[in-house]
């Protein structure tokens, strides 16, 4: 063999195994660089139905992350996306009117849950008085099964139920707020 084949030949090999590195890599980090089992996207959106709050004109929600739950995973099978979305839900009136809060990139498969967790809330009353509500459980979970497609966004639209997660006390001078969850529609 001459040299210049000889070059030649270790030039390919090297490049084989350079793309095995690269394809071994992708695998052990649980990522397939090819075929249906890749990833996607899952886009949170979130809004209020078009019943509200009384008495309320804005209802400004910090959401602090987003979190899944892979199907067939153990407990701590969460994936968590940490988000500083601030959204007025009072003015997200209907699905129509959802607003992103982030996007995950995920492993492609089936998912069965979403944790959305909300840092602060501030209302402000009819009046224009505002307050700081005292988020009395943080946290919501959101049963519901979905697919993340290979290459493809999934959109999770969900309802926080302002009705229900606002509460005033008697005179409105002080709140509480517990994300209180309507319906969902995935697409």
């Amino acid at each position: 063999m001459t040299a210049s084949k000889r070059g030649i030949a270790t030039a390919s090999i090297v490049a084989i195994l350079a793309v095995g590195a690269v394809v071994f890599g992708l695998y052990s980090a649980g990522l397939p660089p090819f075929g249906p089992n890749g990833t996607g996207q899952l886009n949170a959106m979130v809004h209020d139905a078009p019943c509200g709050v009384e008495n309320c004109t804005h209802v400004w929600v910090t959401f602090s992350s987003v979190s899944v739950h892979e199907s067939g995973s153990n407990s701590s099978g969460f994936v968590t996306l940490n988000v500083a979305s601030t959204v007025d839900l009072a003015q997200l009136n209907g699905s129509a009117m959802a607003r992103s809060i982030g996007i995950l990139t995920l492993k492609a498969g089936h998912y069965e849950q979403i944790r959305l967790t909300v840092a602060n809330v501030t209302i402000e009353l009819a009046g224009g008085l505002k307050m700081v509500a005292h988020v009395v459980s943080p946290t919501a979970y959101i049963d519901g099964q979905f697919n993340v497609t290979s290459g493809g966004t999934t959109t999770v639209s969900i309802d926080i139920n302002l009705a229900t997660s606002v509460h005033l006390t008697p005179g409105g001078l002080d709140a509480t707020f517990t994300p209180s969850i309507g319906t969902v529609s995935v697409s």
